[in-house]
């Protein structure tokens, strides 16, 4: 069993029925562990924060890690194009889940290549993207009447949820 509960990082918890599941044959514990807290982190930036959109053009720094593993598929699910960012060691990772492009951070410089992204979500704390007009331009919204779907974003909002930050554009 793996799941969800208060005080779940100790040794013993108990959960609720609802907050638990089988644990699959072919995960770890240590991998099964991740699960609940990397995929709602990756499913609340892109959902919550991001809204991303059918069609929107998702960029993921960080692809091949936990949370930015899980962001690329719940992005496809979506039916965002999504491209993800990585190490070498990742990019058939990151394909393999899903990824429609792979940068390999390690050789190619996503901040330059003049790309726009509906919205960006980076979970290795790429201070630079941020900083960087390559990529978006962030703007506060005045109201939600700004943010627009698919391709039509008015500037960029910024949405934090813990360390993954989350950019539309």
């Amino acid at each position: 069993m793996f799941g969800i509960a208060a005080g779940s990082f100790a040794e013993y918890a108990t959960a609720r029925d609802d907050k638990i599941a089988l644990k699959p044959a072919n995960l770890s514990f240590e991998q099964a562990a991740t699960v609940p807290t990397s995929c709602f982190a990756a499913l609340q930036a892109l959902r919550d924060k991001g809204e991303v959109q059918p069609g929107q053009k998702v960029l993921i720094i960080g692809a091949g890690g936990a949370v930015g593993s899980f962001a690329v598929q719940i992005a496809k699910a979506f039916g965002a194009h999504v491209t993800g960012v990585c190490s070498m060691s990742k990019v058939d990772l990151v394909r393999s889940i899903g990824a429609d492009d792979v940068i390999d951070y390690t050789r190619d410089d996503f901040a330059m290549s003049g790309q726009r992204y509906d919205l960006i979500l980076d979970t290795a704390g790429a201070v630079r993207c941020h900083s960087s007009g390559a990529l978006s331009r962030p703007k506060e919204p005045s109201s939600s009447s700004e943010k627009k779907g698919a391709g039509g974003g008015s500037g960029a909002s910024i949405a934090t949820f813990g360390r993954p930050c989350c950019h539309r554009s």
